[in-house]
């Protein structure tokens, strides 16, 4: 266009600032945003709007703010730029006070505001604020907007209340992103019957799956066990040509060793052209998981050799492995290593490291590590030090941890019938009442025994106590795999 000597105007620069955030390295952008100072087209409200949501999607967030603050005037449009370059930059509690500094500047939030404020309460679980939102899109009538809707539901699951992002969308027009926000929060929690269902009747309402609806399947059937239904969904991902997407072989994997079917876990594996660092640890978890030690952490060192960098979950993985084994060194060394990288520990990889102790009979060494932790012990870890003092009947160390734990799970009825147990193996009966006369107060009750069976197409869950009919799970999928019902003996296809 320069060199045809034509001008650009201020309508050409939204769309070469579009192209320019998308454009690898920083070259482009300096360039545009220099011809633009020259070209004195700095105050068009359209042009430093472009400015804004290029340096936002870029990741300069600070850049962005700096030319949203030299603006001369604003509009719905500048506001919900900046909006975005807070949301999507980290800055999440700026971009909510910036929704009321809007309003007190006299510019109304529409329905972009809404979707870009929403995922900010989103990551970071602040209910109260996505409450606040959602009332103020009801008012002006935002919340019928399908992308204000979805934006409501994935809100509410992230912060926890599955009722609330079900109310939503029972309310709300549907697509396949209320379908899959829903799918994957009930699979990630204990809701998986209910992802299956809406899985179900997501292909009812005439809705195709894609390959977020089928991790989210995959993964509430790992967690249910449910192997019949994961094969089918496994064959739909087949005839749909998902099942080579990385995330759902990722998922399969996933599936099968949670399962027990290790054998098809690494078939999966290994047929993976392009792993990465989830397809291996979640080969080395499944290792884990079914006891298979030695192979865990031999493919945790495989990895290092096939280029991969770990990660704080391949940690976990392997100082599981290790506490299982009884590899004290081995798992100290690791944990060193992992701080030589950089990575920074976390709750579990705590609890891995006390529970690799304890179960070695290192109680003093356990504790000590406890007590020079960084940041507050959780549940996680105060749990592997009583499970540990239960094992080695260290009941003063037990006392301690049980006192952290009443307080930080005073609802969890296991902590505090493990510890009176181990009063009553003592003889110490008073101790022992004590506990069981606390847990009475705070009105605790043991949690029932429960067995699964899968009769057919059906899942039944037996809670103790209950008669022959059981409490039944739903998890009928005739009607997902009619005409498209492959057998299960095509999971050993050939390498072809």
């Amino acid at each position: 266009m320069l060199r045809a000597g034509v001008r650009p105007d201020d309508r050409t620069f939204p769309f070469a600032l579009t192209a320019a955030a998308a454009a690898a390295g920083d070259d482009a952008r300096k360039e545009t945003h220099g011809y633009i100072i020259r070209n004195y087209l700095y105050s068009d409200v359209f042009v430093a709007n472009s400015l804004v949501d290029m340096y936002a999607k870029s990741g300069c967030w600070n850049k962005g703010s700096d030319i949203f603050y030299r603006m001369d005037n604003w509009n719905v449009v500048s506001w919900n730029a900046m909006i975005a370059n807070f949301a999507q930059n980290g800055a999440e509690l700026e971009a909510i006070r910036l929704v009321k500094e809007m309003q007190n500047c006299g510019e109304f939030p529409n329905s972009v505001t809404y979707t870009n404020v929403l995922p900010a309460c989103a990551r970071i679980a602040s209910l109260v604020k996505g409450k606040e939102i959602h009332a103020r899109s009801i008012r002006v009538c935002s919340n019928c907007d399908v992308f204000v809707s979805n934006a409501l539901i994935d809100m509410y699951v992230k912060c926890g209340r599955f009722d609330l992002a079900q109310n939503v969308f029972n309310v709300s027009e549907r697509d396949q992103v209320s379908y899959n926000t829903l799918i994957v929060g009930y699979s990630e929690n204990p809701l998986c019957s209910e992802a299956l269902d809406l899985f179900l009747d997501m292909r009812s309402v005439g809705i195709e799956y894609d390959v977020v609806s089928i991790v989210g399947a995959l993964s509430a059937c790992g967690n249910l066990s449910a192997l019949k239904q994961g094969k089918e969904i496994h064959c739909l991902s087949m005839r749909k040509l998902f099942d080579t997407h990385l995330f759902v072989a990722n998922s399969l994997i996933d599936l099968y060793t949670k399962c027990g079917r290790i054998a098809l876990g690494k078939k999966i594996f290994d047929r993976i052209s392009n792993k990465d660092v989830a397809s291996w640890n979640a080969m080395i978890l499944g290792y884990g998981m079914q006891g298979e030690l030695e192979a865990a952490i031999n493919l945790f060192d495989l990895m290092k050799d096939e280029g991969l960098e770990y990660d704080h979950v391949s940690y976990i993985a392997v100082l599981s492995a290790c506490s299982h084994a009884g590899l004290v060194e081995r798992g100290k060394r690791y944990f060193d290593q992992m701080l030589a990288q950089n990575i920074r520990p976390t709750q579990m990889h705590y609890a891995c490291m006390v529970d690799l102790l304890g179960r070695a009979g290192l109680m003093t060494e356990a504790a000590e590590l406890v007590r020079s932790m960084p940041f507050e012990a959780d549940s996680n870890v105060w749990g592997a030090l009583l499970g540990a003092c239960r094992i080695h009947g260290n009941i003063e160390l037990a006392q301690l941890a049980a006192e952290h734990l009443f307080k930080l799970k005073p609802g969890h009825c296991g902590y505090y019938i493990l510890l009176s147990n181990m009063y009553a193996e003592v003889g110490r009966w008073n101790e022992a009442d004590k506990v069981r006369a606390l847990m009475k107060s705070r009105k605790v009750k043991k949690n029932p025994g429960c067995s699964w069976v899968q009769i057919g197409n059906k899942l039944r869950a037996f809670l103790v106590g209950e008669g022959s009919q059981g409490s039944e799970l739903e998890l009928c999928y005739d009607e997902l795999v009619k005409g498209e019902r492959m057998s299960s003996a095509y999971l050993s296809w050939p390498q072809t």
